[in-house]
């Protein structure tokens, strides 16, 4: 199996269920514990989907030894067979992700 092939799998047995949870001009995609994995505003056309840095950047490079542009393509690739969300850009996540975080886990 190659590596590609590998990741994705990695990603749908651990977040191939993931919620959407939209929260003003954001879309949070959050796990069974509510923990965003990613998101994106509904509002702008930036063109970014906003992926967790601590919970796949790091994991990808660390453990499947990915660089940034490897983990883009895969990222792209998967968020658009599992999730339907084409025309996104897989971009870290930063100040706009964490701005959110408190408001998803506020949203039971």
């Amino acid at each position: 199996m190659d590596k590609q092939k590998l990741v994705i799998k990695w990603l749908n047995k651990g977040f191939g269920d993931l919620t959407p949870v939209v929260k003003e001009a954001r879309t949070y995609y959050v796990d069974k514990d509510r923990k965003p994995l990613f998101m994106y505003f509904q509002d702008e056309k930036n063109g970014y989907v906003y992926i967790n840095y601590d919970r796949i950047w790091v994991f990808f490079n660390s453990i499947f030894g990915l660089n940034t542009l490897q983990t883009q393509e895969i990222l792209t690739i998967w968020l658009e067979e599992i999730y339907n969300l084409r025309g996104f850009t897989p971009e870290k996540d930063g100040v706009i992700f964490l701005e959110g975080l408190e408001q998803t886990y506020n949203l039971r």
